[in-house]
């Protein structure tokens, strides 16, 4: 693979820009009420400029959830835990490192929260990416406990979606996260027993 050209570079960091910008912009002002010249404006850059990279407003949103997908973090979590190390310690580490990713993308989470709400497309991709994040915790829980496939899915789902809302509903107005570390210790523990 060739290195990039400076200009190929320039093109990828200004794809990015505009990215974020509409992440930004989305998630204050909502995405039907957000117009390509308010991501311009929140960029820095020529409104024409946005068409050079993005056909729509709706291609730039799914440009946000491809770049910023929890999946990427629920994907480095599993593959960071300790195979070896109980099951216990390796929930409350992956919870953890959710809720840290969930403070980190809170814009992307509230703005995907808030649309999927009104635009049907953005509630199929949460729910693609629910789906998902539930299937990876399994194939990593599955092996190690003994409950009926069926059960532990709907299990995982739950404990899943409730960081998800605690996130949303609590955690992220929070100043320190030491109501995050009891809540993930005490949700832990409730799963075990369900699973166990």
């Amino acid at each position: 693979m060739k290195p990039k050209t400076s200009r190929q570079q320039q093109a990828l960091e200004t794809k990015s820009k505009l990215i974020d910008a509409a992440l930004r912009t989305f998630s204050r002002k909502g995405f039907s009420e957000s117009t390509t010249k308010d991501i311009a404006k929140e960029a820095g850059v020529t409104d024409g400029l946005i068409y050079h990279y993005f056909q729509s407003k709706e291609e730039l949103l799914w440009a946000i959830l491809d770049k910023y997908t929890l999946l990427h973090s629920i994907r480095q979590a599993l593959a960071a835990m300790d195979k070896q190390a109980p099951l216990e310690h390796n929930l409350t580490a992956y919870f953890q490192a959710l809720i840290r990713n969930l403070h980190e993308q809170q814009d992307l989470i509230v703005m995907c929260f808030g649309e999927a709400q009104r635009i049907p497309e953005i509630r199929a991709r949460v729910e693609d990416i629910i789906r998902e994040g539930v299937e990876l915790l399994y194939a990593f829980v599955a092996p190690q406990v003994h409950l009926a496939p069926q059960e532990l899915l709907v299990a995982i789902r739950n404990v899943q979606t409730s960081m998800v809302f605690y996130f949303l509903m609590t955690a992220r107005f929070a100043e320190d996260g030491t109501q995050s570390t009891e809540y993930i210790r005490i949700s832990v523990k409730q799963f075990l027993k369900i699973v166990t």
